[in-house]
């Protein structure tokens, strides 16, 4: 009974979001990762989408209330030449928090002790530049140009980031191939970094909808 009433809301979730893709922006942001295969191509992505969609309102009701601040987060991206995609992690990662705490991680990125250290950010008693937006932005920026270096395209980046670079390495090995619907198909692939790339994409295409009505 619980299952089916759990089903029950989630379908009901669905047919209030409209759970209405929107596919020309979806793909519009694949390619802008590198991706040479388009939502069609992922079935898997697709269910994720649809899967989460219910819950970007929320994400992007938190963009609206943080402008100011994420505008400083795109421009420095923007400078450094990434994807407007990563500028918008924090809010699936930590809701946009500069304080957010997770299982080992801190601040608006949820850098974990190693990789702040590793990125030139002090983590110890009384001084934990995790949650300094502007440091931690700045080491944000370094770790992901290190994983597009490291992987060759921005949205096997995005994976690396969200599982860290060995677990990627290791799902690459084992399914041959780099290929985003092949690795999503992966078991092994882990479920928060699937909830933190199909969020963010829904949060980038509601963005990019909410400019095109006001213009």
């Amino acid at each position: 009974m619980i299952r089916y009433l759990l089903l029950l809301s989630f379908v009901i979730a669905l047919s209030v979001s409209g759970a209405q893709l929107p596919t020309d922006k979806i793909n519009a942001s694949l390619q802008m990762l590198e991706s040479d295969e388009t939502l069609s191509d992922s079935k898997t992505l697709s269910l994720l989408l649809e899967r989460y969609s219910p819950s970007v309102s929320l994400l992007h009701k938190r963009y609206r209330a943080t402008t100011s601040e994420q505008k400083k987060i795109e421009e420095a991206f923007a400078d450094a030449g990434i994807p407007p995609f990563f500028a918008l992690i924090p809010y699936c990662e930590s809701k946009f928090d500069p304080d957010a705490h997770g299982y080992g991680t801190a601040g608006l990125w949820q850098f974990t002790r190693q990789s702040a250290r590793n990125f030139g950010l002090t983590v110890k008693k009384g001084n934990d530049e995790r949650l300094d937006p502007e440091r931690s932005t700045a080491a944000a920026i370094r770790y992901v140009k290190s994983l597009k270096r490291q992987f060759g395209s921005w949205y096997l980046a995005d994976f690396a980031y969200g599982m860290g670079e060995g677990k990627l390495q290791q799902l690459i090995r084992r399914n041959g191939s780099k290929k985003l619907s092949v690795l999503l198909k992966d078991p092994h692939f882990p479920a928060g970094t699937k909830a933190h790339f199909a969020k963010t994409l829904l949060l980038q295409a509601r963005i990019a909808a909410a400019k095109e009505e006001k213009e």
